[in-house]
């Protein structure tokens, strides 16, 4: 649903800025006033909630929506009011941001909110599917088991995320020790040898010419090497606002080889396990897509189910609408479409959706066994010119 901003005031007084769900700015307003607000100043309609904070290599610093649903899980289960259990698992926080968000879910609670609505209210702690699926255990009577499934899927989601982030972290470190290497090879090692060799006035050798006449274009273009970062800070910056160059670039690096299919695969994984998760849920599907379109990060594969909600209006299948995208595998809508006439589709996307997510580490873990020989090879490979030019040179002034 599209999300409309409002500035109102509480039944105590308290003046607060909302983000509300609704189909229309009406309906934003009766959902508002429902929960006991008054309305003082509208924004019109937002894009989105803002995004996550807890994307970190890690989570000390503030509330991490994982972690409260690891604690809130098994206290649930344990047939432990919310209310109480939300103040067990404040009392046991380290650290006052995640307390006093646990704290305003539970007064929140106390002056007769619902617990999705408080979910809504923090919405940039939460993944959007978080309140969407409380809100469906409210209604069904079955908050436990939906916890227990969210539980599932952010733990999921998470693990997911930090085998990613692990893999990324040893490639950079060695792009970043050859980088380095490279660069005192041609910046400090060569030109003091090439001065030794220019100051004794004898001929050097052609592949001792190259080397030193990279080490000079290294040193001499430094400016070069300073407007070339400011040109990609420039265009990063243009990305992340949006526009042409972001559009242009959302496309091209779907294009790039292997790296560009791992991004799709990342992408259609984590888009299908979210609409599996919703439908098992009882969500409505139009519900289920909005949701499931905005876990997307590229707005290129997004833009692709923008003709999906229609379709379902329409009364076409599911399988056939999200057939569309082009970046749906004929796998999975195969899949879904058996899903379909089992009525199992949550349960059928979930396996595709763990076939893609297994298929992307072992991709991973292939292109990371390449990486690390490809590397090291042309270290080698700069090393033995350098070494070599400067072993040449030698000779040279033996001979003469």
């Amino acid at each position: 649903m599209p999300l409309f901003k409002y500035k109102a005031a509480s039944p105590d007084g308290k003046v607060s800025e909302l983000l509300i769900e609704g189909d229309s700015e009406p309906d934003s307003l009766v959902r508002l006033r429902q929960r006991g607000f008054m309305p003082l100043e509208s924004y019109g309609q937002v894009q989105s909630f803002p995004q996550e904070k807890n994307w970190r290599f890690w989570q000390g610093g503030g509330f991490d929506a994982c972690d409260f649903t690891n604690r809130l899980a098994p206290l649930l289960k344990a047939h432990i009011p919310l209310e109480r259990a939300l103040g067990i698992i404040a009392q046991g926080a380290d650290n006052q941001n995640y307390t006093r968000t646990v704290n305003d879910i539970r007064k929140g609670l106390h002056e007769g909110k619902k617990f999705s609505a408080l979910i809504r209210d923090h919405g940039a702690r939460f993944p959007r599917i978080y309140a969407n699926l409380v809100e469906a255990g409210e209604e069904t009577g079955s908050l436990t088991e939906i916890i227990a499934e969210l539980q599932r899927f952010l733990n999921e989601r998470k693990d997911m995320r930090n085998f990613l982030l692990t893999s990324s972290i040893y490639p950079a470190f060695v792009i970043a020790v050859t980088g380095t290497v490279v660069i005192l090879l041609f910046t400090v090692f060569i030109p003091r040898f090439s001065k030794i060799f220019v100051d004794m006035g004898k001929p050097l050798p052609f592949i001792t010419k190259v080397m030193v006449e990279i080490s000079n274009a290294m040193i001499g273009l430094w400016w070069l090497w300073i407007i070339l970062a400011g040109v990609l800070a420039f265009l990063v910056s243009r990305i992340r606002k949006g526009g042409r160059i972001a559009d242009w670039w959302n496309e091209t690096v779907l294009k790039i080889p292997i790296f560009g299919e791992l991004l799709i695969l990342t992408e259609i994984s984590r888009f299908l396990r979210t609409i599996a998760v919703l439908i098992q849920n009882h969500v409505h599907l139009l519900s289920t897509m909005q949701i499931a379109v905005n876990v997307l990060v590229n707005p290129r594969i997004a833009r692709t189910f923008a003709d999906v909600p229609p379709e379902l209006k329409g009364g076409a299948k599911l399988s056939t609408a999200l057939s569309k995208s082009g970046y749906v595998p004929k796998h999975a809508l195969q899949m879904l479409s058996i899903g379909e006439e089992s009525g199992n589709m949550g349960g059928m996307l979930n396996q595709v959706a763990d076939h893609y997510e297994e298929m992307l580490r072992t991709k991973i873990k292939r292109l990371l066994a390449l990486f690390e020989p490809v590397v090291i090879l042309f270290l080698a490979a700069v090393i033995m010119a350098v070494v070599l030019s400067i072993f040449l040179a030698i000779l040279e002034m033996q001979n003469i």
